[in-house]
C-alpha cells in the first residue's frame, strides 16, 4: 500500500468516530430537549381612548414561533411576528408592528400552569415610533375534551412591568386569554386568544385606556422521538 493512501485511510478512520459521535450528540440533543418549529398567522387589534377620540388600528401579522421542552411539564418559547396595522378609525394612522416574546411555562398540577412572559412590541408610523416592553405572570386553567385530543386553557395575567418609550408606564396592566390546541406528540395545531388592557393616570382630568388584542394560529412539527405531549 503507498503511503499517500495509507494516510489518508488512517485519517478517514480517526474522523469518522468523530463525525459519529457529534451527529449521536445532536440526536440525543433533539430527542432530550423536543424542539419544535411553528409557522404563525395572527390577527391584532389596539385600540386607544384619550378622551381626544377613539383610535384604532388593526391588521395580520405573520411571523414564526421556536420551543422546546427543557424538563417534563415545561416549556419554553421564543415568537416573533409582524406586519402594518391599518387604520379603522378616522382619528387613527396607519403603522407597522412588530413583536418579540420570550414565553415559559410549568406545569403545577393536572389541570393548572403557570406562565410568564416577556415581550417587547414595537409601533412604528411615519410620525413616531414607540415601544412597549412588558413582564407578564400568571395562571392557566386546563381542561380537556374528546379523550383528550383537544385541550383548552383560559387565563388570567398580571403587567407589573410595563415601560413605554416617549410615555409614562400604566398605573394597572392585566391580560386574559384562552386557547385551545390539538394534542399530538408530532403536529402542533393551536388557536389562542389575547387580550391586554393598559390604565393610565389622568391627566388634566382625561383618562387614557389601550387596549392590545390578538388572534393566534399557528401550526407546527416537533422533532426528536415521540413523547407525552407538554404545556405548549
Amino acid at each position: 500500500m503507498r503511503p499517500s493512501l495509507a494516510a489518508a485511510l488512517a485519517t478517514a478512520a480517526l474522523l469518522s468516530p468523530a463525525t459519529g459521535g457529534a451527529q449521536s450528540l445532536g440526536s440525543r440533543l433533539v430527542d432530550r430537549f423536543h424542539p419544535a418549529a411553528s409557522v404563525v398567522t395572527a390577527v391584532a387589534d389596539h385600540r386607544v381612548d384619550a378622551s381626544l377620540g377613539f383610535e384604532r388600528t388593526a391588521g395580520p401579522l405573520f411571523g414564526v414561533q421556536l420551543e422546546a421542552i427543557p424538563l417534563e411539564g415545561t416549556l419554553i418559547a421564543l415568537r416573533a411576528v409582524g406586519g402594518t396595522l391599518s387604520a379603522r378609525s378616522p382619528a387613527a394612522d396607519e403603522r407597522d408592528m412588530g413583536e418579540i416574546a420570550a414565553i415559559g411555562r410549568m406545569r403545577l398540577l393536572r389541570w393548572l400552569d403557570a406562565r410568564g412572559a416577556i415581550t417587547t412590541r414595537t409601533f412604528s408610523s411615519p410620525l413616531a415610533r414607540q415601544r412597549w416592553t412588558s413582564v407578564s405572570l400568571g395562571p392557566d386553567l386546563r381542561m380537556t375534551m374528546l379523550d383528550g385530543r383537544i385541550e383548552g386553557t383560559a387565563g388570567a395575567q398580571l403587567l407589573p412591568i410595563v415601560h413605554i418609550s416617549r410615555h409614562s408606564s400604566p398605573d394597572l396592566g392585566v391580560a386574559a386569554s384562552m386557547g385551545i390546541r390539538h394534542v399530538s406528540h408530532r403536529y402542533i395545531l393551536a388557536l389562542a386568544y389575547q387580550l391586554e388592557r393598559f390604565d393610565f393616570a389622568s391627566v388634566a382630568g382625561e383618562r387614557r385606556i389601550e387596549e392590545h388584542s390578538m388572534l393566534v394560529l399557528r401550526a407546527g412539527y416537533r422533532f426528536g422521538k415521540a413523547s407525552t405531549p407538554t404545556p405548549d
